[in-house]
């Protein structure tokens, strides 16, 4: 653990700090690169929901205390992946002010310690350059596939990074 922030699982009482970095995190990363109808029903509230209907499977990052960034993760990777076999890292998200310290590597890691498959998929928004290059310094490659979905006010498009391990 780094003397500056400890990862841990998220607990129950993490869901509020969790749904707020989840929030400032989106929109600090996604303005521009998807529709502000969409983006702007991300509430912190909307956030902490999220968190607690579905609490397996996250560790979060704290420092001073505060949660400041966090991971989920599957063990079995979601079914439009369209892959067997391979497991899923399916959010990371560090608040910018904390960028640079190395939780995001960190967390990346800690995540990858608990998954079964040697392949590991995770999807970046197309436009967002940083966390394609992110991810490809920590080793993953894009695939070629996409995964667009239609949300309100137009549509996303996710490309698709794997992991071989």
């Amino acid at each position: 653990m780094n003397a500056e922030f400890e990862i841990r699982p998220m607990r129950p009482e993490d869901c509020a700090g969790k749904g707020l970095v989840h929030s400032l995190a989106w929109h600090e990363t996604y303005r521009g690169l998807m529709p502000d109808e969409f983006l702007d029903t991300r509430t912190p509230e909307l956030c902490a929901e999220l968190a607690r209907s579905r609490p397996v499977d996250t560790l979060v990052a704290l420092r001073g205390g505060e949660i400041v960034g966090f991971v989920c993760y599957c063990r079995e990777a979601r079914e439009f992946t369209a892959r067997k076999g391979c497991s899923e890292v399916a959010a990371l998200y560090v608040l910018r002010k904390c960028q640079g310290l190395g939780l995001g590597r960190a967390l990346m890691e800690a995540a990858l310690e608990q998954l079964p498959h040697r392949r590991v998929v995770l999807y970046v928004l197309r436009g967002n350059g940083h966390a394609a290059g992110f991810y490809g310094h920590l080793g993953f490659a894009p695939t070629g596939r996409e995964y667009t979905d239609t949300v309100p006010g137009g549509t996303i498009t996710e490309l698709e990074f794997m992991l071989e391990r």
